[in-house]
């Protein structure tokens, strides 16, 4: 079960980062793992996620999102802000939510996310703001990214 909502949370912060980046920017994820996990309600975590960040530093806030199986919410997502350090290779710890959408138990959840083997019904889609140089900030959607897509980035 640690290992499929290890998943969930890794591939969240992936997302996030590799959203932030944007066609302009280099900043690239290059590894990343969990550091902490506490299995309860709500289900808490901290990620570590080594990023490289040649330009400006980064601010990521108001992080929300959530993971859907064939469109039906599974688990509601918040994660504290966090900025990425400009112009160095950097780890950076993001403190995770995640609580199960009503009628959805942990261990059904555990037993689908093992049974369907992270396919493409299982998705992930996140709301977040990011802000870089000069303070501009752009919140950004990101609607039902295959789970399995971003947990091949790391």
């Amino acid at each position: 079960m640690k290992k499929n909502v290890n998943t969930i949370l890794v591939a969240l912060a992936a997302l996030l980062l590799t959203a932030c980046a944007g066609s302009n920017n280099q900043l690239k994820l290059t590894g990343g793992g969990l550091e902490s996990l506490k299995i309860g309600s709500p289900i808490t975590a901290v990620l570590r996620l080594e990023v490289s960040n040649p330009s400006y530093k980064v601010n990521v806030s108001d992080i929300t999102g959530k993971v859907l199986n064939d469109g039906e919410p599974l688990l509601d997502l918040k994660a504290e802000d966090f900025t990425i350090p400009a112009r160095k290779d950097s780890q950076v710890f993001v403190p995770v939510e995640a609580s199960l959408e009503p009628g959805v138990g942990i261990f059904s959840l555990g037993r689908l996310l093992s049974a369907q083997d992270l396919d493409e019904s299982i998705t992930v889609s996140v709301t977040f703001t990011a802000s870089g140089f000069l303070g501009i900030k752009k919140t950004q959607t990101i609607e039902n990214v295959p789970l399995s897509t971003i947990a091949n980035l790391l």
